[in-house]
């Protein structure tokens, strides 16, 4: 089975610190943690009364750790997942580009019915499939995906790059 903590480490090391750049659509950001994100599942760090930008610089690791895994990992339900890696490389595509949004790409991918919710037939599909070609899979509709939001939006060309090299960061392993 997969283990969070073998994924906490590598999504804050991936997402790094602080930052707001003026083309990213979730605005203020630190170790991944979006403000419409902490605005949910948060509270005002800071005390004066709001959510905001200042809160979110405000995070900590344990933040970040509390929403990569209530809100991420726990969405795909990745504690049922057999393969760490594919685990891994789910939940992560699922913190860049929404939790639905991925779990529709991986249901479209594994032929079943793609609702958008993780449960009992996604895990089977899941589990079941050849792990190898699996990932594979998921890394090739990953570059697709973020290539197409490039087509799309080409003010997000800024971000393609680093888009692919995390891709590129992770590796299957049995």
């Amino acid at each position: 089975m997969a283990n969070f903590e073998g994924f906490a480490g590598k999504v804050l090391r991936l997402e790094g610190g602080f930052v707001n750049h003026p083309a990213d659509k979730g605005g203020a950001t630190k170790y991944g943690v979006i403000l419409s994100t902490w605005k949910q599942y948060g509270y005002d760090k800071d005390h004066d009364g709001d959510i905001d930008a200042e809160d979110i610089r405000a995070l900590t690791e344990d933040d970040a750790r509390y929403i990569a895994k209530k809100v991420f990992w726990d969405f795909f339900q990745a504690d049922f997942i057999l393969n760490q890696s594919i685990a891994e490389f789910i939940v992560d595509w699922g913190y860049n580009s929404g939790r639905v949004t991925v779990a529709k790409k991986l249901q479209k991918l594994l032929a079943i019915q793609a609702d958008g919710l993780i449960g009992v037939q996604s895990l089977n599909a899941i589990n079941c499939a050849d792990q190898q070609n699996l990932f594979d899979a998921l890394k090739v509709a990953r570059r697709m995906f973020v290539d197409q939001i490039v087509a799309e939006r080409p003010s997000q060309s800024v971000f393609h790059e680093g888009w692919i090299n995390r891709i590129n960061k992770f590796r299957f392993s049995n």
